[in-house]
């Protein structure tokens, strides 16, 4: 029973034959592509200009819009979170009449927590605008989308992916996150598709909404 619902459950690749799940293929102009195959494929299909494969005709967005749209977003969450933290910094200082040292224990979990509090409300924000919208505020309010490669809507692992990249692996590593940050503008500013590295990670492109609608 279980090897039948195995064999119902996979998806031939048109190009190579091979099966795989329904997971592991992407359906490009009718077809059904493997991973290994997509590269190929998509450039012929490209190249053909075969009707629902737009991506020639993509217009990027580029460093500086994509760095107004997460400034946009910075505000969105920032200052929520910077109310929350005044909220209870302020009694605290309005009792003793001086901030409390850094090495106050309640001000060390409160740091943490404000840490893990926050990192969780951006994860919460852009996963899910990502996943529900393709864009979060800033990125509608620039006009921009996240698209796959091929053009298709992004699944919550890119979305999780894209978060981990930058938010984690790029911008969140004290001191080496200058030059992480440094080096995506540079590879994104020089990239034909304005690709940064967690795009070239997770395999999505940041175009202009009216591009690809």
């Amino acid at each position: 029973m279980s090897q039948q619902v195995s064999v119902e459950a996979s998806v031939a690749c048109s190009q190579c034959g091979r099966a795989f799940g329904p997971s592991d293929v992407v359906q490009i102009a009718g077809n059904w592509i493997c991973a290994t195959c997509k590269p190929a494929y998509l450039g012929r299909v490209v190249a053909s200009g075969v009707a629902g494969v737009s991506a020639s005709r993509w217009r990027y967005g580029g460093v500086g819009i994509r760095f107004g749209a997460r400034f946009i977003d910075g505000i969105v969450i920032g200052i929520p979170l910077m109310v929350v933290m005044m909220a209870v910094l302020i009694p605290m200082i309005s009792r003793t009449g001086r901030p409390p040292a850094p090495t106050n224990p309640a001000i060390a979990f409160f740091g943490l927590t404000f840490f893990v509090v926050a990192l969780g409300v951006g994860l919460l924000y852009e996963v899910g605008m990502l996943k529900s919208y393709g864009a979060t505020l800033g990125k509608m309010a620039c006009g921009l989308k996240v698209v796959r490669s091929d053009g298709s809507e992004l699944g919550w692992g890119v979305c999780f992916g894209r978060f981990f990249m930058w938010n984690i692996v790029t911008s969140g590593i004290p001191y080496l996150n200058f030059l992480l940050i440094l080096v995506t503008t540079i590879v994104a500013g020089t990239d034909a598709e304005k690709r940064a590295i967690h795009d070239r990670v997770c395999d999505t492109r940041v175009v202009y909404k009216q591009s690809v609608s």
